[in-house]
C-alpha cells in the first residue's frame, strides 16, 4: 500500500512538473512573438535586431525556462536546448529562408 502511495504521488507530481515545464515554454513563445510583432518602425528592422530585442525585452521569461532546464549547449552561449527549441520554433520559419538566424 505504500509503494502504490508513493508511485502514485511520483506519477502526480512529474506531470505537474511537466505541465509547468510545458507553460514557461509557452510564455516564452508568446512573448517573442509579442515583441517581435513590435510596431510598424520595428518591423522593417532586420530579422536578427528584432530578435535581439525580443530575447532582451522577454530575458525573465528566458532566464525562468533556463532555471527550469538545466542542460545547457556550449556551441549556442550556454542555451537550454528547451530555450533554442522555443526560439527556433518563433524566429526558424525555415521555407522563408529564416532558420539559420543568430541569437
Amino acid at each position: 500500500m505504500l509503494a502504490r502511495s508513493a508511485l502514485l504521488l511520483a506519477l502526480l507530481t512529474s506531470s505537474a512538473h511537466a505541465a509547468a515545464f510545458d507553460d514557461l515554454k509557452g510564455y516564452l513563445a508568446s512573448c517573442l512573438r509579442f515583441e517581435m510583432s513590435g510596431t510598424p518602425a520595428q518591423r522593417g528592422m532586420p530579422l536578427s535586431s528584432r530578435v535581439h530585442t525580443a530575447l532582451d525585452r522577454c530575458s525573465d521569461d528566458v532566464a525562468r525556462l533556463e532555471r527550469a532546464d538545466g542542460r545547457r549547449l556550449r556551441g549556442d552561449g550556454g542555451l537550454s536546448p528547451s530555450t533554442k527549441a522555443v526560439i527556433q520554433g518563433v524566429v526558424g520559419r525555415g521555407d522563408s529562408g529564416f532558420r539559420d538566424v543568430r541569437y
